[in-house]
């Protein structure tokens, strides 16, 4: 019998599922607010775009600080300077990250590598589908709330799907491509890379 991976042993990133327990308030949604993209932009740009979308997406003080980037926490990956790597949630003593690498080419972000585990926990569900959402955002600030859910729809995120290899995908749409690709290890899915790159 086929076991089913729905998409709350990943995305249990998106069930909120009511045990009774506290959960942290975490917004699962990017809705109508006002912020430019950061992908096609200058590094400094994209960061200080990402972190307006954040602080307008809550005000809540542990979600911003949370999904924030500290500009004086990004760190070149090589001394070439082609990649900004970011890693959320430093401050915390948590088992889980979250990390952000910028493509960069003469000082444009060109494209972005996103890494989330997968955890059965509430609150890491949350935030990987909201990390999902604003990677989106950040990616093409002409899509409305429901053309950034569309986008998790049709790159799988929502399917049934019978072996964790099938959750990978790719679309492109508005000049820009989006990639899902699972990391698989002795058959068990561990963690979800989301690309988003400006297409040719």
């Amino acid at each position: 019998m086929k076991k089913t991976f729905i998409l709350s042993i990943i995305f249990l990133l998106i069930s909120l599922c009511s045990t009774g327990s506290e959960v942290e308030n975490v917004p699962t949604t990017v809705s109508e607010i006002d912020f430019q993209k950061g992908l096609a932009k200058n590094t400094s740009d994209y960061v200080s775009n990402w972190n307006r979308l954040v602080s307008e997406i809550s005000n809540d003080q542990e979600t911003l600080n949370f999904f924030s980037i500290n500009p004086e926490e990004v760190k070149w990956n090589s001394p070439q300077q082609e990649f900004l790597y970011y890693q959320f949630g430093n401050s915390e003593n948590s088992l889980t990250s979250f990390a952000i690498n910028l493509i960069v080419y003469e000082d444009i972000v060109t494209g972005v590598e996103f890494f989330s585990p997968v955890v059965s926990n509430d609150i890491a569900s949350q935030r990987t589908k909201l990390f999902f959402l604003i990677l989106i955002a950040m990616a093409d600030d002409t899509l409305d709330k429901e053309g950034r859910e569309s986008v998790l729809s049709k790159l799988g995120l929502y399917d049934d799907i019978s072996t964790p290899e099938q959750l990978g995908s790719s679309l492109t749409l508005n000049g820009v491509q989006y990639v899902v690709e699972p990391l698989v290890d002795k058959g068990l899915l561990i963690g979800i890379n989301f690309y988003t790159n400006i297409s040719d």
